[in-house]
């Protein structure tokens, strides 16, 4: 099958997020372009270079991204550049917060001189704050309690401010904890936290973990979130394309709507490797988010998408190539 005239830049491309993406959009026949200053990532995988165009490129330095900008132009511009999640924001807030605000100010302003470019920018559901039980729709207001969070929120209002001027159709897609891998490429990058520390600590055979709450108001008094696999989060955006070819703007939360507690992950994680943990808990931080879930009616509604892996043996299954 030949490919599609379609161009889409996928900035960040390279990171593990990324790197799904570009593997799901050319098994589409898209022509795809990735964006990435490597700074948290290493060299694409080579599968998907030999397949892209890929640029080596800072999204904070101007003259860098008007010079790439210059004689080009996009279908769709999926946004995920940024410093991303909690733990790895706070290594250094100021830098984290203004690499975040000024790569989106840049590419906004240069990336979007024809009405036809669409953008997919990548949220995230820390811009919610603290939560009920309830789950998460998109209409609750948000109120971050992090400087990611903030981030993120910050990162929404430029682009709405901006792309309302320019009459460029938008999406906000606010992820919740992504997790897993497409199978194709084995792309070994850094996927979530929690995953990620266990699977760590077996291949180092410690087996000591910690935990952060005990008697928290969930199930096991440990906190839950909400997990989505990368492949329904790929099939999300590609529905998210679709939508803005006729629709100004969609906010979409991206999770599965089943929540599963830190202790259930690690229960999971034994009973598939066979080895056993020593579970120790520490307080938990009054700021974090003891449990998480979104509510997907709008996801099933308006994109008929059905979440396809929701069960946590099968998130942690798949996540065991990396073992």
């Amino acid at each position: 099958m030949p490919r599609s005239n379609k161009k889409i830049l996928i900035t960040g491309g390279a990171g593990y997020i990324g790197q799904n993406l570009v593997s799901f959009f050319l098994n589409s026949k898209y022509q795809i372009y990735v964006i990435d200053n490597l700074s948290t990532s290493t060299m694409i995988n080579k599968k998907i270079k030999e397949k892209i165009f890929f640029y080596k490129i800072d999204l904070t330095k101007k003259n860098q991204v008007k010079a790439f900008f210059k004689n080009k132009d996009f279908d769709l511009i999926i946004h995920l550049a940024a410093f991303s999640g909690v733990q790895e924001f706070n290594k250094n807030v100021l830098k984290s917060f203004n690499n975040n605000i000024l790569s989106t100010k840049n590419l906004v302003r240069f990336g979007f001189e024809k009405s036809k470019t669409k953008l997919i920018f990548s949220s995230s559901a820390a811009i919610y704050g603290k939560v009920s039980k309830d789950k998460i729709t998109e209409f609750k207001a948000a109120k971050p309690v992090n400087y990611y969070g903030l981030s993120k929120l910050a990162c929404e209002n430029i682009i709405e401010n901006s792309l309302k001027k320019k009459r460029n159709n938008y999406a906000f897609l606010r992820y919740f904890n992504v997790v897993g891998s497409i199978v194709d490429f084995k792309i070994k990058k850094k996927v979530n936290a929690l995953f990620d520390t266990v699977i760590n600590n077996i291949k180092k055979k410690k087996y000591k973990i910690n935990i952060n709450g005990k008697n928290l108001n969930t199930k096991d008094g440990t906190p839950e979130r909400d997990f989505i696999h990368i492949n329904d989060l790929c099939r999300i955006h590609k529905k998210a394309y679709k939508y803005l070819n006729t629709n100004k703007k969609i906010i979409l939360n991206c999770g599965s709507g089943v929540r599963h507690s830190v202790l259930s992950v690690i229960r999971e994680f034994e009973k598939k490797t066979k080895k056993k943990f020593i579970i120790s808990y520490k307080i938990t931080n009054s700021d974090e988010t003891k449990t998480i879930c979104a509510d997907t009616s709008l996801l099933r509604n308006l994109f008929k998408i059905n979440i396809e892996k929701k069960k946590l043996s099968d998130l942690v299954k798949d996540y065991l190539w990396k073992f």
